[in-house]
C-alpha cells in the first residue's frame, strides 16, 4: 500500500513538470488555454501509451485553482516557460519550452480537444533532458481525458487531488513532496 501510495504520489509529482495569454480567436493568433469549469474532474492519465502509472484521479478546480494549473500541465503557466497556443475552430494547439531551477528542459507540443465544461482530451509530446529522475528524461506521449463529475464534494477543496485509495494532496504541495522523493 505505501509503495502504490508512493508511486502515485510520484506520478503526480511528475505532472508538475509538464507543460493565460490573449483573447481567443479562431485565425491562428496566439490565445489563452481554454478554461475548465469549476467542480470536480477526474482526470484519467495514460504516459507512453501505458495507462496506471499516472492512473486516474480526481481534482477539484475553481477558477483560480485552474488559472493556474491548466489543462495543458501545471508547468505551462510558469514565467520560466515560453508558450504558444492556437486555436482553430475546437482545437487547441499548443507549444512550450521550459527550463527548470535545476537546469533540467522540457519541450512540450500538444493538442487539445472539447468543450472543457463537461470533458477535453489533452495529448502532449514532452521531450525532457536534464531532470534528475533519469526515467523522466527523453520523449514521452502523454494523454490526459478528464470528465466533469459535478460539485466538488465537502471534503475537497480547490486544489485538492484525490488519487484513489485515500490518498489525497493539495497541487500547492507537490514541488515539496517532488522535492522530497528526490525530484526536481
Amino acid at each position: 500500500m505505501r509503495m502504490a501510495a508512493m508511486t502515485r504520489a510520484g506520478a503526480l509529482a511528475g505532472i508538475a513538470i509538464l507543460g493565460g495569454c490573449a483573447k481567443p480567436s479562431t485565425d491562428g493568433a496566439s490565445v489563452a488555454p481554454p478554461a475548465r469549469r469549476a467542480g470536480l474532474w477526474e482526470q484519467v492519465m495514460t504516459r507512453d501509451g501505458k495507462p496506471g502509472r499516472l492512473g486516474k484521479l480526481q481534482i477539484c478546480l475553481d477558477a483560480a485553482t485552474d488559472a493556474r494549473v491548466s489543462a495543458f500541465g501545471r508547468r505551462f503557466n510558469s514565467a520560466a516557460c515560453q508558450k504558444s497556443v492556437t486555436r482553430d475552430g475546437g482545437v487547441y494547439r499548443f507549444t512550450a519550452s521550459c527550463t527548470r531551477e535545476n537546469g533540467a528542459t522540457v519541450k512540450t507540443t500538444g493538442v487539445a480537444t472539447g468543450d472543457f465544461t463537461q470533458n477535453y482530451r489533452v495529448r502532449s509530446e514532452i521531450d525532457v533532458s536534464g531532470a534528475s529522475l533519469e526515467a523522466m528524461n527523453g520523449m514521452h506521449t502523454v494523454e490526459v481525458n478528464g470528465r466533469y463529475l459535478g460539485a466538488c464534494p465537502d471534503d475537497m477543496r480547490p486544489g485538492d487531488v484525490s488519487l484513489g485509495g485515500g490518498l489525497k494532496v493539495n497541487i500547492d504541495r507537490l514541488p515539496q513532496i517532488a522535492k522530497a522523493m528526490g525530484g526536481n
